[in-house]
């Protein structure tokens, strides 16, 4: 109805605080030209959570507890291919009932599934730079950080399509310029035909590196948004 008057402009990150060419919390720095470097910062983590340091697809999630956040359906997408390879980690804090169903979650899954029920800025950028996935099934979502930060990062997104992540992540199954994974309905069986496509891509190495380079290449700075801002009062002011 107010779409005469309406505008919206995307978050923004810092560039020189989100960048892992030089990241003081990382284990091991890289940019888009060293990215086989990252699987040194994978390994260490597993070694240090006690997971098997396997070639095998690593999963996150980076999170306030929350129901519009999706934890929920992340778990039980999950629970739902586990006959699949894959390890997982959630890191976060908040709602006590999220916070009980994580850690069954985790301790159902010994040998897959850490749940870190905190908040730590470090351990945050740490998995930033090791998951090769980032889940992010939020029910609502103005804009979030999570899935800027993870391309920044190399981590490939799989999120919801709903506000900024819908406007910021692109589908790698539905353009040649992908940057990650978009499902549609929050639901779990609408989660797991995502992460599906996403654990088969990743069986692909070229084609993997590929969306990783995607979404490390996508522009996000406060630079960018700033501009829009700019443009947005210079409209207003000619108007």
């Amino acid at each position: 109805a107010r779409r005469d008057r309406l505008s919206g402009i995307m978050n923004g990150i810092d560039n020189e605080n989100w960048d892992p060419s030089v990241d003081r919390a990382l284990k091991q720095t890289y940019t888009i030209k060293t990215l086989e470097l990252r699987s040194q910062n994978k390994s260490k983590l597993q070694g240090e959570l006690g997971l098997p340091a396997e070639d095998i697809p690593l999963i996150g999630m980076i999170t306030r507890l929350d129901h519009q956040k999706g934890v929920d359906l992340a778990l039980e997408a999950l629970e739902k291919i586990t006959d699949e390879a894959w390890q997982f980690i959630l890191l976060g804090t908040g709602d006590p009932a999220l916070e009980a169903l994580s850690r069954g979650f985790a301790e159902q899954h010994p040998k897959r599934a850490r749940a870190l029920l905190k908040f730590d800025s470090r351990a945050a950028r740490r998995l930033y730079a090791s998951v090769d996935m980032l889940l992010i099934p939020s029910r609502y979502e103005p804009c979030g950080l999570a899935q800027l930060i993870g391309m920044r990062y190399g981590a490939v997104p799989v999120v919801r399509a709903t506000g900024g992540l819908k406007d910021s992540v692109l589908d790698a199954d539905q353009s040649p310029h992908g940057t990650g994974f978009v499902f549609e309905e929050a639901r779990p069986d609408s989660l797991v035909q995502a992460v599906l496509r996403a654990l088969k891509s990743y069986q692909s190495p070229v084609r993997w590196r590929s969306i990783q380079e995607a979404g490390m290449q996508q522009d996000h700075s406060w630079v960018r948004t700033a501009g829009a801002y700019a443009e947005l009062y210079r409209s207003i002011k000619n108007a």
